[in-house]
């Protein structure tokens, strides 16, 4: 079985394809979502209406709420499903992936694979790995939905995008491509503009690319960020780091020592199931 909630909510099983589509409504779509990220663990019937009716529970809202579920078993049924797919048992529900694949627990893996190949000096495999992650990641995350739970998840999952393509930065730094490493961290600012970790990759890899002005327009823009956002400086490590970058005083065993483990541990990864 294969489920991807990343995108168009899909679930795949033999010739069995269960699409967005035939599910009847956001009711269903956000409760079935729920229940796969969550599937190692029951998720509690109060947890769920909490998240289907936001605003006021109904009056009989166990009553609805067991409509809702009962409309997804169906829909899991006419696409060829096994029904039982999804159980509950002391006021919990639980879907059961068994032997499956999760599209987001797929990416969170590739990363944590990708840091241990990088670590060991294999950065061309961990490149490979937190592609994945950002191809799983980049997709849309239950578009048209807002309750609390949806927003936490597509952050997580924004902030995993991040980490995989801080990775990339980092391997292609590591195998010598520095103009590649630079595009990965441009792409990661995108996302996260405030993170210092990919400014420091930012502007050694354009220098180590020997675009010096880049490297400095870089800090600039960084420098300048700060100041008008939060109204601090770079920090001294980025400035030592600038400084050498643009006096040609840092090499490339020196970029990688003084910005892969600061990058490493600002990543944040986590997979995306792993908080409630």
């Amino acid at each position: 079985m294969r489920i991807c909630v990343a995108g168009r909510l899909t679930i795949e099983h033999g010739t069995a394809v269960l699409c967005e589509r035939d599910l009847p409504g956001n009711q269903a779509r956000l409760a079935l979502a729920m229940l796969a990220v969550e599937h190692r663990h029951p998720v509690s019937r109060d947890q769920i209406a909490d998240e289907l009716w936001p605003e006021r529970l109904p009056r009989s809202w166990e009553t609805a709420l067991r409509a809702v579920i009962s409309k997804v078993r169906t829909a899991c049924g006419r696409a060829g499903l096994d029904p039982s797919l999804i159980e509950n048992a002391f006021g919990c529900y639980q879907l059961h992936l068994g032997h499956g694949t999760l599209d987001v627990d797929v990416a969170a893996d590739a990363l944590h694979t990708a840091e241990s190949q990088l670590t060991h000096g294999e950065p061309l495999a961990a490149a490979a790995n937190a592609l994945v992650t950002c191809i799983i990641c980049r997709r849309p995350f239950l578009p048209g939905l807002y309750n609390s739970w949806t927003l936490r998840r597509r952050d997580q999952l924004r902030d995993l995008h991040v980490a995989a393509r801080q990775m990339l930065a980092e391997t292609h730094a590591a195998a010598g491509n520095y103009a590649l490493s630079a595009r990965h961290a441009e792409h990661a600012l995108e996302l996260d503009p405030y993170r210092e970790a990919l400014h420091q990759r930012l502007i050694v890899s354009r220098a180590l690319a020997g675009d010096r002005a880049g490297a400095a327009h870089c800090f600039d823009r960084y420098r300048t960020l700060l100041r008008d956002e939060l109204g601090v400086e770079p920090s001294p490590d980025t400035v030592a780091l600038f400084d050498a970058a643009l006096g040609q005083g840092i090499t490339s065993n020196r970029a990688q020592a003084s910005s892969r483990p600061r990058a490493l541990r600002a990543s944040g990864r986590g997979s995306p199931t792993s908080a409630t």
